[in-house]
């Protein structure tokens, strides 16, 4: 079954989908938190929902501000627009009737993982998450774009108000899955992550991938540690 959403937030109009698996009563959910300039169509979070919904866990995928069909400038986006983003989405997966809100998971890569990362720290109703490619910090550099796309400066400045790997104290059941050739977040970055979160904890770096795991193998090999960690606390 799949279920197309929309939401409206104080900052956006938020388009998503649920994919759910086979069969009846309530089923456990992970939220996919996509990167900076992706989209709930990526082909990776595609690939996630499929895998998971055959072994019996939902997905929801959603577009956050300025990405995909979601409303408003990408250029605008801040960490704050899009926890609030989440924020609004976790509500409403709370609230379906056919997920039970006591198995929520958020599985997040890049930015997204980032906003994960804090949602969790802070509503301890997210019973599990896993963190890919996750960075801790946002930094400026003259002239700099990302991904060809020049944000203001807001993006910059909001995200230096938040202290990551502060919040990552407050999270547990975390699976960090990393590759050690990241072009864009240094796996490093990863690895402190994953040293500031409370056990249960489970860290994953993946030999030569990099930051999109571009490697069909890699890729794979990151769904099949995800699902194995969801599986784990959600079924």
């Amino acid at each position: 079954m799949t279920e197309v959403f929309e939401l409206k937030s104080q900052y956006n109009h938020i388009k998503g989908i649920l994919v759910a698996p086979d069969g009846q009563g309530r089923y456990p959910c992970v939220i996919l938190s996509h990167g900076l300039v992706s989209s709930k169509e990526s082909s990776k979070y595609v690939a996630i929902s499929e895998v998971f919904r055959d072994a019996g866990i939902g997905t929801c995928r959603f577009d956050y501000h300025g990405c995909g069909e979601s409303t408003g400038r990408i250029e605008d986006t801040t960490l704050t627009i899009r926890l609030e983003n989440l924020d609004f989405v976790t509500a409403y997966v709370m609230g379906h009737k056919m997920i039970d809100p006591e198995r929520l998971g958020i599985l997040g890569s890049s930015f997204g993982g980032v906003t994960g990362l804090i949602k969790a720290s802070r509503d301890k109703r997210i019973r599990c998450l896993s963190l890919w490619a996750t960075p801790y910090r946002l930094k400026k550099e003259k002239g700099d774009t990302i991904s060809d796309i020049r944000f203001s400066d807001a993006i910059f400045d909001d995200f230096s108000g938040y202290d990551v790997l502060n919040e990552a104290k407050n999270v547990s059941h975390a699976l960090v899955i990393h590759g050690d050739m990241d072009e864009v977040v240094p796996y490093e970055e990863g690895i402190a992550i994953f040293n500031h979160i409370k056990e249960p904890k489970r860290l994953e770096v993946i030999k030569g991938a990099d930051h999109i795991l571009s490697d069909p193998d890699h890729r794979q090999r990151a769904i099949n540690f995800a699902l194995e960690w969801f599986t784990g606390f959600l079924l």
